[in-house]
């Protein structure tokens, strides 16, 4: 039996777009989709395909102004005190706990000392919370983004082109325990360094 190789081409096009639909965020949505419908147009030009060609190529030049209009935008951001005993915060932590205690043991982020809503466009999308000590280091307990606004750009905001926001709270050093791979990533696209303790890998950022 011959290997018919556009024929999988296909199957690899319809695979990239469904992978696409399975994104929690809408920035990697909007990418996959864009590489997929890109692979299904050329698919269709090789088999002679032309609506199919045609449609996935539209769909594709409409990813990409979505995506310009994404990284164009200017959006607000702040940062807002939380109460840890209040109802709101508490049932931030309930309703995504299950990614939350990937970062931290509920238990301790109600005890945090120190805890922040971070806003985006007036939409709550994530929270830092931890322990701030009388010199100003902030032991993150957390820095969880719900996965709606996951594309590094709270973490960018405040940790790199903004610090003030934290620095007027009283705080000057940041530190963080990794708990996995993909932690590691984002501590260290954020700016921290990385030393190596008995207790595991810990990230520092002076602001």
């Amino acid at each position: 039996m011959e290997f018919d190789w556009i024929e999988w081409y296909g199957y690899l096009a319809s695979l990239v777009v469904f992978i696409s639909l399975t994104m929690s965020s809408i920035i990697k949505l909007r990418i996959f989709n864009f590489v997929g419908c890109l692979i299904f147009a050329h698919y269709g030009l090789l088999t002679g395909l032309l609506p199919v060609a045609i449609a996935n190529l539209s769909i594709a030049l409409i990813n990409v102004y979505y995506l310009y209009q994404i990284y164009r935008s200017k959006e607000q951001f702040k940062l807002v005190n939380a109460e840890v005993d209040s109802a709101y915060y508490l049932h931030f932590l309930s309703s995504n706990q299950t990614e939350i205690n990937k970062q931290a043991n509920p238990v301790a982020l109600r005890e945090a000392n120190c805890s922040f809503y971070m806003l985006r466009d007036n939409n709550i999308a994530g929270i830092l919370a931890g322990f701030k000590e009388d010199n100003g280091t902030f032991t993150l307990a957390a820095d969880y983004v719900i996965p709606k606004y996951r594309d590094y750009k709270l973490g960018a905001y405040y940790y790199n082109d903004y610090p003030e926001f934290l620095k007027d709270e009283g705080i000057k050093v940041l530190k963080a325990n990794a708990t996995d791979k993909d932690h590691c990533f984002y501590l260290e696209k954020m700016g921290f360094l990385r030393t190596e303790t008995d207790n595991g890998k810990v990230y520092k950022k002076t602001l």
